[in-house]
């Protein structure tokens, strides 16, 4: 443990000399705010991009997670513009100040922001008083054009008497393929299998296999090969079990099993002629003593000009991941060329504790002995990788009982009852074991039935289930797809499974049951994940009222009660390309029955920002009403960016549904935006979501929409109630 006390060479191992001027001396500190009931302090934290990379190189706990999560477009772009940055007038002034003294005003890159946390009773209950952020100065942000959003690094200051609970434990080996790696992913899968009940309830008696599997056992005339079986003809013994490989593919070329290499395949590939990742999953796999291996694009035909096997196969995903034994994740590589072993720096897993200069803060004293803890550690470095940004990826981590994580300095281990990582052996911290990313693989019980998820499932909640669903889709929605088309794809092993939990049945990424309340979702920020606008693409993929219609970062409906719902789904028609009806759709519509109003839709431009109105009976309601500046995102969420609605506004045809009622004071109202697409204004297509919780703005938008009962009968006008169909 390296504490407030070591030499300065040591508490250098562990952060960089400028955290440690803001923590220890509050170097660089700007101001203190006392807004709301939390108060604050503001530091300058590195003053260049230079800085910054320095600190991150050499292992700095604080900076190096920041810079590492910045994808490298981005921080060729941050290092393009340094020298401009560094360079303006007055620019490094602040290195003069003296450390305590306050700047007259910031100068500097990055800000170090420390919140005293008075009203977080979770927190406090494990030692946690007190949370710090860094982030870029928002000038700075504003002159380049980021491909990613929201980059800032969250830390939790926890006081040294907790710091036993999920301690951080050094490791001294500079590879992850060391004996000391592999010690320790050996005791994982030792205690899963000997200890762990919901990892082990899938056990049959007839265990079920996949059509194709590599047999690690082959070989011939000396040579390390592996050799592709069909497994009705050659069915492996009934104790043998196969581990699965979830990869980039990237664009590397690669060795794929095609009509016109399958021969070949079944005779035996030599190791030499796989990629590294390939000869590296086979090596990890024998070492966890497993004969047999799946690895998509060695065991499904990739023939492009055929794809029935890939679609038969496809909707049997889900039982490939739920009946292996273990899921090798290459969470470090992004393509199948880089490998699952990675020399590291052992920097980086010692302990993360000093002493903090509390002062202002209101705390019993001035000097802290703490912890910090990086509250996306877990999201960084497992999350969020490149492996787990993409989409088929979800149902391969969720689904598989185990996973192990290679990543760039360390594995990571989950099961449906323990995450871990190599500097946390046994257990999270606490603020992290109850995190929603650590906590993700936990949702693959529910796969498993009632009992597996016992340990999770609130009481007496009905909607458990559908809840697990939206944190799914959640989940999904910020993932990437190679080919969009495979949206519905990609998440059918999930729905397979959920189908036969809820007895519901499945609608193109929602449920029948609540498909009035599903109908809720909307786009953030009318982005991807990646922070290009979201589009829909032009290859037909869903009907515009389902989310899979959008590639953007999708946020859910809430589950709303019936009872605060204006809309009634009357019927659902959905077709379906194969028998799969998780799976790919060519067509589909609901009936829904609501009151239909019309609105016009007027967009400024500002630079690269975007401001929305709804006009509704000569009334601007929503952005400019009150603030000509309010942005869209908390009230206007189209799905799809547009310049000019120009066109729809001179036609009439754009359209709104009160879809929610407000159910108290300080309530929501949610309105579907929708565009008709025929001339007798019967069939419509989705556009948006408009959300509002103020009083005027509700009263305009319910004015004339039979808000107190949904079931109003009318002569079928405009202004009233009646069914249409949104396709």
């Amino acid at each position: 443990m390296i504490s407030f006390n070591s030499s300065q060479a040591e508490v250098q191992l562990m952060f960089c000399q400028i955290c440690v001027g803001a923590f220890q001396h509050r170097k660089g500190w700007v101001r203190d705010t006392d807004e709301g009931s939390e108060p604050t302090i503001l530091l300058a934290h590195h003053e260049s991009v230079a800085s910054l990379e320095a600190s991150a190189l050499d292992a700095c706990e604080l900076c190096r997670p920041f810079w590492l999560q910045i994808n490298e477009e981005d921080q060729n772009r941050l290092r393009e513009f340094d020298a401009v940055w560094t360079s303006r007038p007055g620019a490094g002034d602040a290195k003069s100040k003296t450390p305590g003294q306050r700047l007259d005003e910031f100068d500097g890159l990055v800000t170090m922001g420390a919140v005293v946390l008075l009203e977080e009773p979770s927190l406090k209950a494990i030692g946690s008083d007190l949370m710090v952020s860094i982030s870029f100065e928002s000038g700075f942000t504003d002159e380049i054009h980021f491909d990613q959003k929201d980059i800032s690094g969250t830390y939790v200051i926890q006081r040294g008497d907790y710091r036993d609970a999920g301690k951080m434990t050094p490791f001294s080996s500079n590879c992850t393929n060391s004996e000391e790696a592999w010690t320790k992913a050996t005791s994982w899968m030792q205690a899963c299998l000997s200890t762990h009940t919901a990892c082990n309830i899938e056990l049959k008696a007839n265990p079920w296999y996949p059509t194709r599997l590599l047999d690690l056992k082959a070989g011939y005339e000396g040579k390390d090969v592996v050799r592709l079986v069909i497994t009705a003809a050659n069915p492996p013994s009934h104790n043998d079990r196969y581990a699965t490989l979830s990869h980039c593919w990237g664009s590397a070329q690669f060795l794929q099993l095609k009509k016109a290499t399958c021969n070949d395949f079944r005779r035996g590939i030599e190791l030499s002629e796989l990629p590294r990742t390939f000869r590296e999953a086979v090596q990890v796999t024998r070492r966890l003593g497993v004969r047999y291996l799946w690895i998509d694009s060695l065991c499904i035909f990739q023939d492009r000009d055929d794809l029935s096997d890939w679609l038969v196969e496809a909707g049997l995903m889900h039982k490939v991941y739920s009946n292996s034994f273990c899921n090798i994740s290459a969470a470090g590589a992004r393509d199948s060329s880089k490998g699952l072993f990675f020399e590291r720096d052992p920097r980086v897993s010692l302990t993360t504790d000093m002493c903090l200069n509390a002062e202002g803060f209101g705390l019993e004293t001035d000097y802290v002995d703490c912890s910090i803890v990086d509250l996306s550690f877990w999201s960084h470095v497992v999350g969020q990788c490149h492996l787990n940004k993409r989409g088929w990826v979800l149902q391969e981590r969720l689904l598989s009982p185990r996973v192990l994580h290679f990543g760039r300095d360390q594995l990571f281990w989950e099961c449906r009852e323990q995450v871990a990582a190599e500097c946390y052996p046994e257990k999270m911290p606490e603020i992290l074991e109850n995190s929603v990313p650590t906590k993700f693989k936990r949702l693959s019980k529910v796969s498993y039935g009632p009992d597996a998820m016992s340990q999770e499932r609130e009481p007496d909640d009905p909607n458990f289930y559908y809840r697990i669903w939206d944190l799914i889709a959640r989940a999904y929605g910020s993932t990437r797809l190679t080919m969009a088309s495979d949206k519905l794809l990609a998440l059918s092993g999930i729905a397979q499974h959920f189908e036969t939990l809820i007895d519901d049945t499945y609608v193109v990424g929602m449920w029948r049951k609540h498909l009035a309340s599903n109908l809720l979702w909307h786009v953030d920020k009318e982005t991807q994940v990646d922070g290009s606008p979201s589009i829909r693409p032009e290859l037909y993929r869903a009907p515009s009222f389902s989310w899979a219609s959008v590639d953007g970062k999708i946020i859910t409906g809430p589950l709303v009660d019936h009872s605060k719902l204006l809309i009634d789904v009357e019927d659902v028609h959905i077709e379906y390309v194969s028998e799969n009806k998780t799976g790919l759709v060519k067509g589909g519509h609901i009936d829904l029955r609501c009151c239909v109003l019309p609105f016009k839709m007027f967009v400024k431009s500002i630079g690269q920002r975007r401001f929305l109105s709804l006009e509704v009976n000569g009334i601007i309601v929503m952005a400019s009403r009150k603030d000509p500046q309010r942005e869209i995102g908390p009230l206007i969420h189209m799905d799809v960016g547009q310049k000019s609605f120009d066109d729809e506004n001179v036609t009439g045809s754009l359209y709104y549904v009160v879809a929610q009622k407000q159910d108290k004071p300080d309530g929501f109202v949610r309105c579907l935006l929708l565009m008709a697409i025929d001339e007798e204004r019967k069939a419509y297509k989705r556009i948006g979501l408009a959300v509002t919780d103020d009083a005027e703005e509700i009263e305009i938008l319910q004015k004339g929409a039979h808000v107190a009962d949904k079931n109003t009968s009318t002569n079928g006008g405009l202004d009233g109630v009646r069914t249409i169909r949104i396709i």
